[in-house]
């Protein structure tokens, strides 16, 4: 078993999911593989969650430009822990699950699918002869979540393989046949059963650098878990020992962290190299939905860094704000930001920031989160902030005094 320092299992995994790294990615595709999925997101507070899973990790990158991937076929849309864009050299991984959804009744879609098998079938007809459509092309009566009738038929259908998402365009979908978007030289053919369990745990590790039976089971949804071991952690851990066995994987005890971690065996030389790595760079703003954030457990049991999404929360029982970012220095979460984004204004509003580290008491940890501040309304292509709320308050007057310099 590898003994690693709690330090050094942050800047591994870091390292691996390109956030603090020698070596950044150098486009969107990059990201995608490295990362495997990128969760889209509807909410605009700020710049949706899949333009910062990407930016925070490739600084060029403009936003919206994931849609172009998806509209050339290098990406796809599907259910992964969430709605994400995917590379679409794992389709066949998907394409599993698609089988499975399509012949089982368990689950809402898979109900929907059963009983509403008529209007399935007159919508699935429908994109057969008329090509690229989307929900607004119906003029069904509104269901509320999910739409109308049309609609969810055209998410079971994509759930289902059937069709798939050719793009979108004002962040609308636009579904066609299967056979009609997924490139030629992309295999349809669902993954064999024998393939499945060691591609999950492979893909999984090797996008998150460490993980254990909790990882196993979420960061590419409950379905591969649930399939391959029906989410049993004693199953799950039978077989990644398996894996140490065989030389495919390590065994990690991170320092102050009960469980065991695993991780790919080619990677051991770069978890030691992680333990001398030291870069001095501005914070990042992460997105509620970044890939080390978006499972709570992860963030609680490598940083002991408790975060909810409070979007969903009645505002008078919210602790830290409606869409709160946190921020990541160097390696450690250090604290948390509510901001707005008013682009007709040219402005970012710190409604609220929540600082739990000294960093900003010294010179170059004050830089280091103003400059990451600038970097984010750069980005926005935005030139003013706001400040609010500070917490602790001996902080705001050299956070603002900073900004207006």
């Amino acid at each position: 078993m590898i003994e690693v320092s709690s330090d050094a299992a942050r800047r591994f995994i870091l390292e691996v999911q390109g956030l603090r790294t020698v070596k950044p990615s150098k486009s969107v595709m990059s990201v995608a593989k490295r990362i495997h999925n990128i969760q889209i997101d509807t909410m605009s507070v700020v710049s949706r969650s899949h333009n910062l899973i990407v930016y925070n990790r490739f600084p060029r990158y403009k936003e919206g430009d994931v849609w172009r991937y998806l509209k050339e076929g290098k990406l796809f849309e599907y259910w992964s822990h969430a709605l994400c864009l995917i590379p679409i050299e794992t389709y066949p991984f998907y394409a599993r699950k698609m089988e499975n959804v399509r012949n089982t009744t368990k689950g809402y879609y898979q109900r929907f699918g059963v009983k509403m098998k008529d209007t399935v079938k007159k919508v699935y007809e429908y994109i057969k002869k008329n090509g690229e459509t989307s929900s607004s092309d119906f003029k069904g009566k509104s269901l509320g979540w999910g739409g109308s009738l049309e609609s969810r038929s055209m998410q079971y259908l994509h759930y289902a393989g059937r069709i798939m998402i050719a793009y979108r365009k004002n962040f609308l979908k636009f579904y066609d046949l299967t056979e009609r978007v997924l490139p030629s030289n992309i295999d349809s053919k669902p993954m064999e059963d024998t393939e499945l369990s060691r591609f999950a745990i492979e893909l999984t590790l090797g996008s998150l650098g460490l993980g254990n039976h909790q990882d196993i089971r979420t960061y590419l949804g409950r379905w591969p878990a649930q399939f391959l071991w029906k989410g049993r952690r004693p199953v799950i851990e039978r077989f990644l020992d398996e894996l140490v066995q065989e030389g495919k994987l390590e065994q990690v005890a991170i320092e102050s962290v009960k469980d065991t971690y695993y991780m790919l065996s080619k990677n051991v030389k770069l978890i030691t190299k992680a333990e001398t790595s030291n870069p001095e760079e501005p914070v990042k703003l992460l997105t509620p939905f970044d890939n080390i954030i978006r499972e709570r457990h992860y963030p609680s049991n490598i940083w002991g860094f408790d975060y909810k999404l409070e979007s969903y929360v009645p505002a008078v029982d919210r602790k830290y704000g409606y869409h709160v970012l946190p921020i990541l220095d160097g390696v450690n979460l250090v604290g948390r930001l509510d901001a707005k984004v008013h682009r007709n204004e040219n402005r970012m509003e710190v409604i609220s920031l929540y600082l739990e580290d000294g960093f900003w008491k010294d010179e170059s940890g004050l830089e280091r989160l103003i400059q990451g501040f600038r970097d984010f309304c750069k980005y926005h292509q935005i030139n003013d902030i706001s400040v609010k709320k500070v917490s602790p308050k001996s902080a705001k007057p050299k956070i603002v005094s900073r900004l207006k310099q």
